[in-house]
């Protein structure tokens, strides 16, 4: 399953090379950092931490075409913010996390090929 839409990427940034690479770069530095962030909310147990580092991440995969994990997260957010069981929010995670890094590695690919 391809996590993103290159078309989309090209299209958001004018189909413009350096600025799809100036993002794509951006993009893999500052996402897993972001999803650390997450990740330590979630070890910490803190509903709101957890809710504000869903809800960073969000808007990124409007960039990407990844709107299926846009949905993810959101849902993530929501949850945390009613309080929802740490346990399901770590296995909701646990699903996330996977797929980041397999939209993470579909991007690395095609930042070869810019």
């Amino acid at each position: 399953m391809n996590h993103i839409d290159i078309d989309l990427i090209k299209q958001n940034m004018f189909d413009n090379s350096d600025l799809i690479k100036q993002f794509v770069s951006m993009y893999l530095i500052q996402t897993p950092v972001d999803l650390d962030n997450l990740r330590n909310a979630l070890a910490e147990g803190d509903h709101q931490k957890i809710a504000d580092a869903a809800h960073h991440i969000k808007p990124t995969m409007d960039y990407i075409g990844a709107f299926h994990l846009k949905a993810k997260f959101e849902e993530l957010e929501m949850n945390a913010k009613n309080q929802e069981s740490l346990e399901g929010l770590r296995a909701t995670f646990h699903v996330l996390d996977i797929e980041m890094k397999e939209l993470l590695f579909e991007l690395e690919q095609y930042e070869k090929t810019i």
